[in-house]
Parts: structure tokens; C-alpha cells; sequence
């Protein structure tokens, strides 16, 4: 005869129950690295009772249970995340639309070519389409193939880096050469290669190999490819992608487990090359320590960063007004990528500049959730990586905004103008949805 227990609202037949809570704690067991610190996969487990129980009391009704009380007792075991997702992303995308109308108005009027106060938009509006279909089309390939299919994108990344420095393909823009196409159709190599990293390092860490991703060895051939992006980046140059490379694979080696005396070895060593990058040149160093006293160089190196700040200052609580804020009529340079957040600031305020942040790293922290809840390595520790870009990011470009940080040039994630960063981010997000969706556990009975 059975025996049941009513565990966290089911019905959970014992017998079955020690079973699995076995097999579960062995594969705890074998997820945990050996300096005591748990990988993304560890934290797939955690809702295992709970699952479990759920599964049990959908299969009461083989143990001669009445159906109905069996149907009383399905739930939802994680909750679908999948909506709250699309919500958050859809509400990020049309701040960021707005705000890229607002700020792309004047520099539209102003030029030459089309007189049109709606240019620079349309062509947003463009990248958003291409963007929403990437997504969905993304969403909807088979999780089997995921972790193959981002094995390869690496490669062509740094051909792609590679190709962007040839003089004559590689567009050059205010001394980078950062760009390939023609005329509007261009995108980043950079870019896509943030894809790209943390797609490969994802594939590269799932993969069940001992010692991989605890031992400096085992990660030294993802340390090498993403490496040698990182510095065909800082070539082009782009410091502020290369910066934000170099924390998330830094990162991605902490949380999937890597050991920390190679872990902490590896930091300082990254520092320290970081460190030497920035210093070297003249012009970069003083470019990058800038921040440290802006209005000693407010008319050279420090424009930037004080008319960032002057245009936050004047927004107060409530700010001028969506649109109305003066600051995107030729007084802030790059007013639509990456000083976008002071006219966020300018136009709606410390309360509108808040309510964007959060949003931001709610976004990150609601993907690292779904990380934690993902069944598959590969999906955990992609997830992670993911919340980790749109984090770092994020906090790097309002940092530089609001004058403590270096000035790094990234985008605000989903907000900035700009097709490559739109596009790039929205593959990355339709694997997180795809994962979010899997996260429903309805129980059929």
C-alpha cells in the first residue's frame, strides 16, 4: 500500500519522493565546484520538491484517486515568466523609441540631405521591425539546436573584427573604424561579437567536461578566443565594448564556478592589462580619468561629460518635458547613443530617469531569474551571461551620464539608437523568452 504526504499544498507519494529528492541531491552534488560556490545549473534543482510534488498528484489518478480531487490539486510549480518578459521588453523598447524620437528631432531637421525632422527616426523605426521579427523567429527554434548554433558565431565574429580594420571596407568614424556596410545599412562587428561571446562561452562551459569551468586550464581556450576579440576591439578602438566584454566573461567564469585561486590570479591580470591599454596613450588616458575633475577641461576633454551633466542638473524632479528639453539642439554630442540617458534626465526627470533604470536592471535581474530556473547548462548559464551585458551596460553608460564613471561610449541597452545594438540584443533576449516560456510547469491530468 502507498503512502502519501501533503508537502507545500500536494500530495507527494513518499516512496517516489525519496527517490527523487536522491537523484536530485546527487546531481546538486556533482553541480557544486569544489571551493564550495554553486554553477547556474545547481540553481535549476532548487524547485525540485515542489516540481515534483506537482507530478505526483497528476499521477494520483493511476493510483485509484478521484479524478477531481486530482485536478484540484495541478498548479503552476514556477510561474510563467514568459509574459512578465515580453511586457518589460516592450515597455523598455517604447521608452527608448520615444526617447529616440525626441532626441534625433533636431539633428534630422538639421541635415542636408533629407530636411526631414523624422530621418533619423524612420530608420529606427526600421531596425525596431527587423528587431521584433529576429526576436520571434529566435524564440522559436528548438532549444537542441541552440547550443550548436552558437558555437560557430564566434568565429565569424572576429573575421568580421578582423575585416572592420581593412581600410577601404571598415567605415571610419571620428578616428574609429568601427562600422562595415553602405550607406544606412551599416552595423557593428563589435557588437554582434558581444553575441557572440556570450553565446560561445555558454556552448563552450555547457559542454560536460571535467574541469572545464573550474580550472584556468579547462577555460583557457575560451580565455583565448574571447581574448582575441577583446583586443581586436580595443584596435578599432572601442574601449568601452572591450570593457564590457572583459566583465562578462569575467563574470561568466565566476558563476559557472571556476575555482578562486586561478579565479582571483585571472582578475588581477586582466586588471592589469585593462589598466596598461588605458594609460599608454595620452590621448586615452586623459580621455578615460576625464570624469575625476570634468570642469577643469569643460571646453576639451570633458565637454561631453559637462553637457551631460548640465542637461541632467536642469531636468529637476518632474523634467522640462518629453521633447522640450534643449540640450539635443547641438549643445550634447551624441545626444541619441550614449548620453541619451541625460536627456531622459533633461526631459523627464530624476523621477523618469529612475523609473528607466530600474526598468534596466529589472530587466537583467528578471533574466538571471529565469537563469537560475532554466533546466539546460547551456540556457543557464546563456541567460546569465545575458543579464550580466544588459547590467554592466547599463550601469556603465548612466555612470558616465551622471559623472562617475569614465566616459566608455556603450549604448543604453534598448533605449540608444542604433540598429546593430537593437538587433544584437533582441537575439539575445528571444533565446532568454524561449527559456522564460519553458519555465510553466502546468501539470495534465
Amino acid at each position: 500500500m502507498r503512502k502519501f504526504t501533503l508537502i507545500n499544498g500536494h500530495l507527494q507519494d513518499e516512496k517516489d519522493l525519496d527517490e527523487h529528492l536522491q537523484g536530485e541531491s546527487n546531481k546538486d552534488a556533482a553541480s557544486t565546484s569544489e571551493n564550495g560556490r554553486k554553477s547556474p545549473t545547481h540553481l535549476a534543482g532548487r524547485e525540485a520538491r515542489r516540481e515534483f510534488g506537482a507530478r505526483v498528484t497528476g499521477r494520483l489518478a493511476d493510483y485509484g484517486y478521484d479524478r477531481e480531487l486530482v485536478e484540484a490539486e495541478v498548479t503552476f510549480v514556477d510561474g510563467n515568466y514568459g509574459l512578465p518578459l515580453l511586457v518589460l521588453i516592450a515597455v523598455v523598447t517604447v521608452i527608448g523609441a520615444a526617447m529616440v524620437l525626441s532626441t534625433t528631432f533636431a539633428p534630422s531637421l538639421a541635415s542636408a540631405i533629407t530636411h526631414s525632422p523624422f530621418a533619423i527616426f524612420e530608420k529606427q523605426l526600421v531596425w525596431l521591425f527587423i528587431s521584433a521579427v529576429v526576436f520571434f523567429v529566435i524564440s522559436k527554434v528548438p532549444s537542441i539546436y541552440l547550443a550548436a548554433f552558437f558555437r560557430a558565431p564566434i568565429l565569424l565574429a572576429n573575421v568580421l573584427l578582423l575585416v572592420v580594420l581593412v581600410p577601404g571596407i571598415g567605415i571610419k568614424v571620428s578616428g574609429a573604424r568601427r562600422w562595415i556596410g553602405f550607406s544606412f545599412l551599416t552595423f557593428q562587428p563589435s557588437e554582434f561579437a558581444k553575441l557572440a561571446i556570450v553565446g560561445f562561452l555558454a556552448s563552450f562551459f555547457a559542454a560536460p567536461v571535467r574541469g572545464r569551468a573550474t580550472t584556468l586550464k579547462g577555460a583557457m581556450p575560451a580565455i583565448i578566443v574571447s581574448g582575441a576579440a577583446m583586443g581586436l576591439i580595443l584596435i578599432e578602438p572601442d574601449m568601452g565594448t572591450s570593457i564590457v566584454v572583459g566583465i562578462v566573461m569575467t563574470l561568466i567564469l565566476f558563476l559557472v564556478g571556476m575555482k578562486m585561486r586561478y579565479f582571483l590570479p585571472f582578475v588581477t591580470a586582466l586588471f592589469a592589462g585593462g589598466l596598461f591599454s588605458v594609460t599608454y596613450s595620452a590621448y586615452r588616458r586623459q580621455r578615460f580619468f576625464s570624469f575625476l575633475h570634468p570642469w577643469q577641461n569643460r571646453l576639451g576633454y570633458s565637454y561631453q561629460e559637462v553637457q551631460g551633466l548640465v542637461a541632467f542638473a536642469t531636468g529637476g524632479l518632474h523634467g522640462v518635458g518629453v521633447g522640450a528639453g534643449i540640450s539635443k539642439w547641438g549643445y550634447l554630442p551624441n545626444a541619441q547613443t550614449d548620453f541619451i540617458y541625460a536627456i531622459v534626465g533633461q526631459e523627464t526627470g530624476v523621477i523618469g530617469a529612475v523609473i528607466v533604470l530600474v526598468l534596466l536592471l529589472g530587466l537583467a535581474g528578471l533574466i538571471f531569474r529565469i537563469s537560475q530556473l532554466a533546466e539546460d547548462r547551456f540556457e543557464s548559464i546563456f541567460c546569465a551571461g545575458v543579464a550580466v551585458w544588459i547590467a554592466v551596460q547599463t550601469l556603465l553608460n548612466v555612470g558616465a551620464v551622471l559623472g562617475v564613471l569614465p566616459v566608455t561610449g556603450v549604448p543604453l541597452p534598448l533605449i540608444s539608437y542604433g540598429g546593430s545594438s537593437m538587433v544584437f540584443f533582441m537575439v539575445a533576449l528571444g533565446v532568454v523568452y524561449k527559456v522564460a516560456r519553458k519555465t510553466e510547469r502546468r501539470v495534465k491530468v
